[in-house]
């Protein structure tokens, strides 16, 4: 068998492995100081994860990722015309000014990205407000 082959069977032995001992632990009454190991790592890894745009090394990894989301089909164009970013915010092209920003609080507060929005989006209304006003 090539060895290409037998990488995804290595892994599979290793997880039905690892599965097992976890079940022969549990059934064994010995499973608790495994498990509670597993749960402070988990808890480190947490928290390691919130640093790690700070740490060096993981700052490559965040550039690429960063480099890639910009440029993916959702990406915002930067030419944007009155009739688009009117249609965007739902209002007539030639609104008031308190009724353009009417429109963008009201999507802002549906569609931002602390609240389950995506990025990109809430980048698209925001080019349409400045549009529409500037």
């Amino acid at each position: 068998m090539p060895t290409d082959a037998r990488r995804p069977l290595y892994k599979k032995w290793a997880v039905y492995g690892s599965l097992g001992v976890v079940l022969a632990l549990v059934v064994a009454g010995r499973a608790h100081w495994v498990l509670g190991i597993m749960a402070g790592l988990l808890a480190i890894a947490a928290r390691a994860i919130q640093f790690a745009p700070y740490v060096p090394i993981f700052k490559r990894f965040m550039v690429g990722a960063d480099a890639t989301d910009s440029d993916g089909p959702n990406s915002v164009s930067t030419s944007m015309t009155r009739s688009q970013a009117a249609e965007i915010l739902g209002v007539d092209e030639n609104a008031p000014v308190a009724e353009v920003k009417a429109a963008h609080k009201s999507l802002m507060q549906k569609m931002h990205p602390d609240r389950g929005g995506s990025p990109a989006l809430a980048k698209q209304i925001n080019r349409a407000k400045d549009v529409l006003l500037g």
